[in-house]
């Protein structure tokens, strides 16, 4: 496998080389997406053996040793099916080889090489001054804050030597198996978190914060971030190329909430300063470079070989040459490397959390950049390729501190009008996803359905620590239920109708539309016809209702005239239909009766009113039936009406002598019309088919009546 060096000291390379020696061949390692676990090899008398035939001879011609998962820790279905293949072979043989295994195996790139990045400088035990604290402003940050232990910083590095005076006491996670050399991480770690403040050794950026120790790999990385740890740094570079498995993980630790930062490199790191080096140059990592104590990123002023890595993918300067670092207990130095730039910017974003950590992600990275000092000016050489700026803590703290992009909390209730039950749920914006729900009734998530009534409290806490909480209260709802009394229409063609409703049970506000327009509980001056009402209730709840309003038939009315012969013998019997019953009767000669009998010829008026006070008025004549005897034989008559009988529609003249007004009776002595005459000759419409009589009045005096007829 590729080896991985630290670089340090001339005594501890000459170590490394001679073990890289004793292996006595090349160890190659490729990245590999396994479609088909079924073809995953398995260990049998220490050599691998694939249910595969065309794998197992791959496994024999470049002597495969291992087949390891990379990232187990990932939640990522896709990823867990990527695996590290390790070979004592050539690693361009290995990729070609399981290229051609495409039926089950896709996405080969080449596997990370591992390597913490600075590099060795002159040992001293003593320095005259910590330069790095003071150009990032530290002690100006520690006026606001020195940072909370809650916060812990993951250092994903080669080893780290817990017992260092500067790290007991500050480390919530490690793995004791971690055998590796531990100086690069124990330096790192004290850079970013170290005891501060403690009568030994030296300060560190991070002051009180927490260190989480894991080890250098992708999976370490993603171990830390499911974890909980907001910050991780990674100081080590895995290679020299992109690959979209690699970006597969970062933007899963990303996604969880974690802010990753990363050395950018060390000016030789993949054969020059301006190459990209991964992972730093991957999206979602904030990739930090190194300048010196003027703010010079040339290490040696004038001199081009001697500056770390500088490209567009940098976010970020920070004191990366002559650092005053701590590799080992009691072992105190400067040297250089990006490895040292970054842990300052980490232990910094740990200050900010301390003082708000309801930053996002996004927050840390715009506060970092805008907070910085401009050193373009001071090289003008790597404008664009050195970040926005230089670190300044102070100001980034400052700035964190005064910074709202809050987290909030929208909440919502629908009510289910079907089974009563009410659907409570949070939608919480800004802060740092993903978002931990919790509610008072031990429910986890953001909604809950099937609730009746109670309060509810939900407390939302983002990836960063932000907490909110809010309550709900919900009530007891009520099926809708409404009645309604309906008042018809009294007479025919009024429109005194009206409907009165009531709501017997359900949820305030009450919204009332109707079809007719109305939006009033209760609607009145009604006309006859079907009113609908659609009832909506507090809750949203929708009832439909259909009223009908009923109008009594029209008072009908029917007589039967007898007239008299002279000797009170007339009468006149009614026969009342429609409106409502009862009716009552009110003569023009006082009688209250439905018949009146014992009547002289004359005229008659009645008033028939109905149970609604409906109100129907006739008039009707009662003829002496002398006047009818033998009128169409008296030729010699002075009054003649002619043609008789009429084929309808015709005109009728007439002929009078001295009448000034005629009455037309229908066959039951009922005036139909009248009307005054000015001339012997005067004509008129004949009326609807029937027997009819005409009467000839002179100052109201009945001068003659003639019968004719309508065919």
């Amino acid at each position: 496998m590729r080896t991985l060096m630290l670089l340090t000291n001339s005594f501890i390379l000459s170590i490394i080389v001679l073990t890289n020696l004793s292996y006595g061949q090349v160890q190659g390692k490729v990245w590999a997406r396994i479609e088909d676990n079924k073809v995953l090899p398995v260990s049998l008398n220490n050599q691998l053996t694939s249910s595969n035939i065309e794998l197992n001879a791959l496994i024999a011609s470049l002597n495969i040793t291992k087949f390891e998962q990379v990232v187990p820790s990932s939640k990522n279905k896709e990823l867990l099916k990527v695996y590290e293949i390790t070979c004592n072979c050539n690693e361009a043989a290995l990729m070609e080889g399981v290229s051609k295994l495409n039926a089950f195996v896709s996405q080969v790139v080449a596997g990370p090489n591992y390597a913490p990045l600075y590099t060795p400088d002159d040992y001293n035990v003593e320095f005259a001054n910590d330069y790095a604290l003071d150009l990032i402003n530290a002690q100006g940050a520690w006026n606001t804050t020195h940072g909370d232990s809650a916060i812990a910083i993951a250092i994903s590095d080669q080893n780290f030597n817990v017992a260092h005076e500067e790290l007991v006491g500050k480390v919530v996670h490690y793995n004791s198996n971690n055998t590796t050399t531990s100086t690069h991480g124990t330096a790192v770690s004290i850079l970013a978190a170290g005891n501060t403040d403690n009568q030994v050794g030296k300060s560190a950026i991070g002051f009180n914060s927490s260190l989480a120790l894991y080890e250098m790999n992708f999976n370490e990385v993603l171990a830390a971030s499911y974890a909980g740890y907001d910050v991780i740094n990674i100081s080590w570079t895995s290679g020299c190329f992109y690959n979209q498995i690699m970006q597969d993980i970062i933007n899963e630790a990303y996604g969880n909430g974690s802010f990753i930062i990363a050395a950018a490199g060390n000016g030789s790191t993949c054969g020059g300063a301006d190459q990209l080096v991964y992972p730093a140059s991957l999206d979602h990592v904030f990739s930090v470079t190194s300048i010196g104590a003027t703010d010079n990123h040339q290490k040696i002023i004038g001199d081009p070989l001697s500056t770390h890595q500088h490209n567009a993918a940098v976010d970020l300067s920070a004191p990366g040459y002559n650092v005053a670092i701590s590799a080992a207990p009691g072992w105190y130095l400067t040297s250089s490397g990006t490895s040292f730039a970054a842990p300052q910017v980490s232990g910094t974003v740990a200050l900010m959390l301390s003082v708000n950590p309801c930053l996002s992600n996004l927050d840390i990275e715009n506060i970092l950049k805008n907070s910085s000092q401009n050193i373009d000016a001071i090289n003008p050489n790597y404008v664009g390729k050195i970040g926005t700026g230089r670190l300044d803590a102070a100001a980034a703290v400052a700035m964190a501190l005064q910074f709202s992009d809050p987290l909030e909390l929208h909440g919502s209730s629908v009510f289910n009008c079907s089974d009563l039950l009410t659907e409570i749920g949070i939608n919480p914006t800004g802060g740092q996803t993903p978002y931990h729900i919790q509610w008072s009734n031990n429910f986890i998530g953001s909604t809950q359905d099937s609730i009746t009534n109670g309060d509810f409290q939900v407390i939302v806490t983002d990836a960063h620590g932000c907490i909110r909480d809010t309550t709900f209260s919900i009530a007891v709802s009520l099926a809708t239920q409404i009645s309604a009394a309906t008042q018809n229409i009294s007479c025919n063609g009024m429109n005194d109708g009206s409907i009165d409703v009531t709501v017997l049970q359900g949820t305030p506000n009450y919204i009332y539309a109707w079809d007719n327009g109305s939006s009033t509980q209760d609607i009145t001056d009604l006309s006859a016809g079907n009113y609908r009402l659609t009832f909506t209730d507090g809750n949203g709840c929708v009832t439909y209702k259909s009223y009908l309003i009923s109008e009594p038939a029209a008072l009908n009315l029917v007589s039967n005239v007898t007239n008299s012969n002279g000797n009170n013998t007339g009468s006149i019997n009614l026969n009342v239909t429609g409106g409502t019953p009862l009716y009552s009767y009110l003569w023009n000669t006082g009688a209250t009766t439905q018949q009146i009998n014992q009547l002289n010829a004359g005229i008659y008026s009645v008033s028939i009113t109905d149970q609604n006070g409906c109100v129907l008025n006739s008039n009707f004549d009662v003829i002496e039936d002398n006047l009818f005897n033998g009128i169409q034989e008296n030729t010699n008559s002075s009054f003649k009406v002619f043609p008789n009988p009429s084929n309808g529609g015709n005109t009728i003249h007439i002929e009078n002598d001295g009448a000034n007004e005629i009455r037309i009776l229908d066959f039951q002595g009922k005036i139909i019309a009248q009307q005054e005459i000015n001339s012997n000759n005067t004509t008129f419409v004949a009326p609807n088919s029937g027997v009819y009589f005409i009467q000839f009045f002179s100052n109201e005096v009945l001068k003659e009546a003639i019968k004719f007829v309508v065919l």
